[in-house]
């Protein structure tokens, strides 16, 4: 994970916590989706593809 990426993470994180303590229940739910989703990138090993040069 780059510094930017984790960054955006943040900032999503504090962006529905606050929306959540502002009864702001859909908004939050907006912010919370992506990241989610951008979670579940880390959340699985990565595979590594062959490079096809050792034949």
């Amino acid at each position: 994970m780059t510094s930017t990426e984790g960054l955006a993470y943040a900032a999503l994180f504090v962006l529905s916590v606050t929306l959540l303590l502002t009864n702001q229940v859909a908004l939050a739910a907006m912010a919370i989706v992506p990241y989610v989703l951008a979670s579940f990138k880390y959340s699985f090993p990565q595979q590594k593809k062959p490079s096809g040069r050792n034949h």
